[in-house]
């Protein structure tokens, strides 16, 4: 029996040694490492519709009757809640009065999608990202497609999103600086190849648009029971191609856009709302073969109009 002795023990020393592995299970092994991420931590939903006055010249009659806007921005992922993946998507409907038509005509559809990547440091937000946008008419085609990519980077208040700017006022009953202003800053170039692993009528369709700064601001100055009152500003500026004709009013290589209003905030039960009235100015690049009836206007300018809308917002 005494040479058996050591395979006997074998099956205890077996148990004994894979008996520890139990407390390590694949769960328990990575769970430091899961807990620091966080999938789907937070969105914001924005429903905006405008509709428009001071209308200067047919062809902005025929363009701006109204626009409904939605827009949903989410964090996919958050490591720690200071490095996100941001995924922003928006549709932009264009609602005309073209002449014989009894009510509206709807002229045209936009859809953007921006993911991006945004780090939250303690006094502002960093952002880098790539927006598509692309712009469709609907029914009949007066415009070509245009689609661009928008390769981005920008810093920002942390407060910078609408949902968050007002949720934060709403709570701040003496409306310290910090919550009354917010802002934004970015700075892009529009890609017209990329180290030739894409084909440039994928990446670029009939847009001039080479690089440009983009800014927004808001500042609450005063409260009246359950409305905030804030001043908006945007200004957009940057240089287009001349190679195939395109043109501002002003001459040169430059274009612009620049709007400012005002907007009247409100809160019901968990939501909030903003009303709003925008005035605008801008000289956008206009192609050599643009339809007669354009006026020598740009399709997407807004030169002299006033918008006058309202958003609700989570």
């Amino acid at each position: 029996m005494k040479h058996l002795r050591p395979l006997l023990l074998l099956p205890v020393l077996v148990i004994s040694f894979f008996s520890p592995l139990r407390a390590f299970s694949p769960d328990s092994l990575f769970e430091p490492v899961f807990s620091t991420f966080e999938f789907l931590p937070d969105y914001y939903l924005r429903f905006e519709l405008s509709t428009f006055a001071l209308h200067r010249d047919a062809f902005f009659k025929r363009q701006y009757l109204a626009e409904p806007h939605p827009d949903l921005e989410f964090r996919l992922l958050s490591f720690r809640d200071i490095v996100s993946s941001v995924w922003n998507v928006d549709f932009l409907f264009g609602l005309g009065e073209v002449p014989g038509n009894n009510v509206f005509t709807v002229l045209n559809v936009a859809f953007g999608i921006d993911p991006k990547f945004e780090i939250a440091l303690p006094s502002m937000l960093v952002t880098t990202g790539l927006a598509h946008h692309c712009y469709h008419e609907i029914d009949k085609s007066y415009f070509p497609l245009v689609h661009n990519n928008w390769l981005h980077a920008g810093v920002s208040s942390t407060n910078v999103r609408l949902n968050d700017f007002f949720h934060d006022l709403h709570e701040d009953s003496l409306l310290h600086f910090g919550n009354r202003f917010c802002w934004l800053a970015d700075i892009g170039w529009y890609l017209k190849e990329f180290f030739g692993l894409v084909g440039p009528d994928k990446l670029n369709g009939n847009s001039p648009l080479v690089a440009d700064v983009r800014s927004t601001a808001r500042y609450a100055f005063t409260r009246r029971r359950s409305w905030i009152f804030t001043l908006r500003g945007e200004t957009t500026a940057g240089v287009f191609s001349r190679d195939e004709g395109y043109r501002v009013k002003a001459g040169g290589s430059l274009y612009w856009r620049q709007g400012a209003g005002i907007e009247a905030h409100f809160m019901r039960g968990n939501r909030g709302g903003c009303f709003y009235c925008m005035y605008y100015r801008d000289d956008l690049p206009v192609p050599p073969d643009a339809p007669e009836f354009t006026l020598g206007n740009s399709r997407f300018s807004k030169n002299g109009l006033a918008q006058i809308g309202i958003i609700f917002f989570n």
